[in-house]
């Protein structure tokens, strides 16, 4: 679990980023009778996320006992449900579609993290980064902001993946640790597929997006690069959570839940159901998020 600074004044969600919040409470108002087909990508506007529109379906969420690196807060297994088509951001929000929210609101994010190296500074690593990399650097607020912009801006209802969403998209229809294989003749090794710890995959910090494999469902860097804020509260078991994708929330949330793995850990924290968290007002050189939207 990683352990951060906390920042020196707690960030509180604007209207806009409380509106974007509401919306991921509230099913979808203005729903298309016949949704696009799963597969089908698209975008709003020039600068917003590149969108894959995945198929409605059920999973099992969570890992079983004996799978290599489970923990006890990845079960108990359970079902879960997707009535209808919903679209997932391809990448990881990028940099160049950050900076675009950033020039057109003046909304910069606080500076974080002293330790050498590793600071963000208005919300950009200390290590270089272009518009095709994954944007970092911003809290569970400065992120509902962007979301909250994106919606108003395209008038589409954008919200942050719920954790059962962003499993079911990363796991796109495999039920193992990984939609892929090992690399041949490594020992618990996915650099073919995969920003993680080390070099082997060609990286030392994060990667632009599209330098891997898409999964089955056309989502990239499911398992590296960058962690993953999503919506939920983080919580020590999946008793009495949702089983239709809607996110756990809790007033006062003390810890939110972020998933995917980034490029400075080791490759089984990548699984598709291994879970972190960390606080809410936390940021990050290996922190990012994605963005849903209703269809």
């Amino acid at each position: 679990m990683k352990t951060l600074p906390m920042p020196s004044s707690l960030r509180t969600l604007s209207a806009l980023a409380l509106t974007a919040l509401l919306a991921g409470l509230l099913p979808g108002t203005a729903q298309a009778a016949n949704p696009p087909a799963p597969g089908k990508v698209f975008k709003d506007c020039k600068d917003c996320p590149e969108m894959v529109v995945l198929p409605a379906g059920r999973y099992t969420m969570g890992t079983p006992a004996d799978e290599v690196g489970h923990q006890p807060d990845e079960g108990p297994l359970h079902e879960v449900t997707f009535t209808r088509p919903f679209a997932i951001s391809r990448f990881q929000v990028l940099a160049g579609e950050w900076d675009a929210y950033v020039r057109a609101t003046g909304n910069t994010p606080a500076d974080f993290d002293d330790r050498p190296g590793r600071r963000c500074t208005a919300g950009k690593p200390s290590f270089k980064q272009t518009a095709r990399h994954p944007a970092v650097c911003m809290n569970v607020a400065e992120a509902q902001g962007y979301i909250a912009w994106l919606s108003k801006k395209t008038g589409h209802a954008y919200r942050m993946p719920s954790e059962s969403i962003r499993e079911y998209a990363a796991r796109a229809g495999s039920t193992g640790a990984f939609p892929f294989a090992f690399d041949e003749g490594a020992d618990y090794q996915i650099s073919k597929n995969a920003n993680t710890y080390g070099a082997a995959d060609g990286y030392n910090f994060t990667s632009p997006a599209g330098t891997f494999p898409a999964n089955a469902f056309g989502v990239f860097d499911m398992h590296g690069n960058v962690y993953e804020w999503v919506a939920d509260c983080y919580r020590e078991d999946y008793v009495g959570v949702p089983s239709d994708g809607s996110p756990w929330l809790e007033q006062n949330c003390k810890r939110q839940v972020m998933r995917g793995n980034d490029w400075g850990e080791a490759p089984v924290f990548s699984r598709s159901g291994n879970r972190n968290s960390s606080l809410p007002t936390s940021s990050g050189d290996w922190l990012g998020f994605r963005v849903v939207r209703e269809l």
